[in-house]
């Protein structure tokens, strides 16, 4: 049985470095769809389904089959693959790095000053042009966390796309540890670290999102304890999806935590505020609430706009929708003791008007470490759809 599951194991590592070999062969490789030269279009789409297909496999067989340290092993090879790729499937490195120049070069506030004041800096030249004349629309820990590439890379956009590339990488890494660790369980690691989609997204595409994700994997691996509540304050100066799902994690304990967890909650969540309006002043604030607004083609809310409804009214549904969701699970919680963070975060994904294919790391982190078949099923589902709606061309 062990040779069997190597074998699964070994054929999730073989696809992914397929298609890491087709995207060689796309150009450009840094949007999508990606959509590779000759022959090398099919090796990018059979790639990616059998890539599906193994890591399936590997969440169905893990269970009771799948030795852990064999699951580990997979999942960083699968993480580390696009390493080895060029820049996949967006750009918005270059927006993290004109963020960060204008804290770090031109020292300016990012909440006041767009990235298109400095028309000449290379950040910005590289930066998509939608939305170089818009503030920074995240938080604090956001803007810290992109300047540290920055502050190595110097004026090269070629080191700062790796650079921003490994720090993601080590983030889902981080995670996967996290997970081997806590939970000693091989499915946990092998839904998060054999996903295909993640780890074109993150060693591939260089988004910061992962370090969210994992914010939320140690407050649930290490729940009611003064390491889960800072996570939780950490992960919600990044964005607001963790202090959106926390109130979940509130009403599974119905409000008994222990007092480590409140003081470390509320300690560090008015440290990261009193810094970050010492820093920026209370703009920060207004920004972080607001984040990023606008439309993609693979949301909820863009197919109910296609279906005739005004954007207005289709962004009022997917809102109801959610909060009819939400509503369900805060009274499951309350009821059985089971906060679903990763159901929740699969509905706020697909009732979003900006939803874009990286999201899909906040449902299967969670699921991986709440170890709910439900969730699981609901994520994979998610990120099925999200990388062949986004990453091939139709």
């Amino acid at each position: 049985m062990v040779r069997v599951t190597s074998l699964v194991g070994i054929g999730a590592v073989a696809s992914m470095i397929a298609a890491v070999a087709a995207t060689h062969h796309a150009n450009p490789a840094d949007g999508s769809p990606i959509d590779p030269s000759g022959g090398w279009g099919v090796v990018w789409v059979a790639a990616l389904i059998s890539a599906f297909a193994f890591y399936g496999l590997g969440v169905l067989i893990a269970r009771r089959r799948l030795v852990l340290w064999i699951a580990i092993s997979v999942a960083v090879a699968v993480q580390i693959a696009p390493l080895a790729g060029p820049l996949l499937l967006s750009r918005d490195v270059y927006l993290y790095w004109a963020e960060a120049r204008v804290v770090t070069v031109h020292h300016a506030n990012p909440y006041v000053v767009t990235p298109s004041r400095y028309a000449e800096d290379p950040g910005t030249r590289e930066a998509s042009a939608q939305w170089r004349t818009q503030p920074e629309p995240y938080g604090p820990g956001w803007v810290a966390l992109g300047t540290l590439p920055t502050l190595v890379a110097g004026n090269s956009h070629a080191a700062v796309q790796f650079l921003y590339r490994i720090l993601a990488t080590i983030g889902m890494l981080g995670g996967l540890a996290i997970l081997a660790c806590r939970t000693r369980s091989a499915r946990s690691v092998v839904f998060l670290g054999w996903n295909p989609l993640l780890a074109l997204h993150f060693a591939g595409g260089g988004h910061s999102d992962v370090w969210i994700a994992l914010a939320m994997v140690v407050s649930v691996a290490w729940r009611n304890t003064s390491v889960g509540g800072a996570a939780w304050s950490i992960g919600s100066s990044l964005k607001g999806v963790p202090a959106l799902l926390l109130p979940l994690e509130l009403a599974r304990a119905r409000g008994h935590l222990s007092r480590r967890f409140w003081v470390s909650l509320a300690g560090t969540g008015l440290a990261i505020v009193v810094a970050a309006t010492a820093i920026f002043g209370p703009r920060w604030s207004t920004a972080s609430l607001i984040g990023a607004h606008g439309t993609s083609p693979i949301g909820g809310v863009h197919f109910l706009t296609e279906a005739g409804l005004r954007h207005r009214y289709a962004v009022l549904i997917g809102a109801a929708v959610f909060v009819s969701i939400y509503a369900i699970l805060l009274r499951e919680a309350w009821q059985h003791a089971r906060a679903r963070l990763s159901l929740a975060a699969s509905a706020l994904c697909m009732c979003s008007s900006l939803l874009r294919p990286w999201y899909a790391i906040w449902p299967v982190a969670l699921a991986a470490v709440e170890e709910d078949g439900l969730a699981e099923a609901a994520a994979f589902a998610l990120s099925v759809y999200v990388l062949f709606a986004d990453a091939i061309p139709l």
